[in-house]
């Protein structure tokens, strides 16, 4: 793809936002989780755009989006969010969240009110890593300051050695393609290790967990059994939603279901956009 001056917004504090836009219909805004950007999203995006518009974003320090010293923080990312939907002028949007920014889609659904919102969509994400209550299986649990510290500080001083073993939780059950840990780890590299742990420092203290009740768009949860996120705890997110909600389980890839798994995964989101449309509109 190429990249000009249209592929980028200007949010309110001067950060310069990447995102794509394809296809025409109902948006679907489509943010990916930490360190990642948005060529995670390239064998959904296309797909999707047969029916859908796809919007899909670099959150601020990640992709080609602008490497800030500040802002990095879950509130300024659902400000960021909120700035692109109302830039883009976009109606009736499905919001999906992957990973940590599962987390962001929900701040975005409290902070802004559920601001254009048809619908959100929560993917294999922890909404408050050091909660102590036994669903949560985030190494961080019960504030385990010390192992965050352990996992999370080598990006700053072994980054090398961060890669490899963030790769490794990532990875479906049958392992990683050198291709694949080339592509990612490189996409990984595009952000720089202080924004990065800004933000995860700020995801890990905050509870989301007590704003699902305060959704009232359809929302659909999407798990799998991967290390830090098992599927009882998408159905403890499913049961706090006050409104509609639905849970769509992968067993065989892992955190990455979307791209080891995209056919199943495209299937189950195009229904939930048109499921979140019809109850929206009666």
């Amino acid at each position: 793809m190429t990249i000009t001056e249209r592929n980028f917004f200007t949010a309110s504090d001067g950060a310069h936002i990447y995102f794509e836009d394809v296809g025409q219909g109902l948006p679907i805004l489509m943010v990916p989780g930490f360190l990642c950007t948005t060529k995670f999203f390239e064998k959904n995006a296309l797909a999707l755009s047969e029916e859908f518009r796809v919007i899909t974003m670099d959150p601020r320090g990640q992709g080609y989006s602008s490497k800030t010293c500040g802002g990095n923080t879950l509130k300024r990312h659902a400000q960021d969010i909120r700035e692109l939907i109302d830039h883009l002028d976009l109606q009736h949007v499905v919001l999906l969240g992957w990973s940590l920014a599962a987390s962001v889609v929900v701040t975005y659904a409290s902070q802004h009110r559920q601001h254009r919102l048809n619908g959100l969509v929560m993917m294999d994400g922890s909404l408050f890593p050091f909660s102590g209550e036994s669903w949560n299986h985030h190494r961080g649990r019960d504030y385990n300051i010390q192992n965050w510290f352990d996992t999370y500080m080598p990006l700053y001083y072994n980054p090398q050695e961060f890669y490899d073993k963030f790769i490794a939780r990532i990875s479906n059950r049958g392992g990683m393609s050198e291709e694949d840990r080339r592509w990612i780890t490189e996409e990984c590299k595009k952000t720089m290790p202080w924004s990065a742990l800004e933000l995860h420092y700020d995801f890990s203290h905050t509870d989301n967990v007590t704003h699902l009740k305060e959704i009232t768009v359809p929302v659909s949860i999407f798990g799998a059994s991967s290390e830090a996120y098992g599927l009882d705890m998408v159905e403890k997110f499913a049961g706090e939603v006050s409104g509609y909600s639905e849970v769509n389980c992968f067993y065989e890839s892992g955190h990455l279901m979307f791209l080891y798994e995209a056919e199943k995964f495209n299937q189950c989101l195009k229904r939930f956009v048109r499921k979140a449309n019809e109850l929206m509109n009666n």
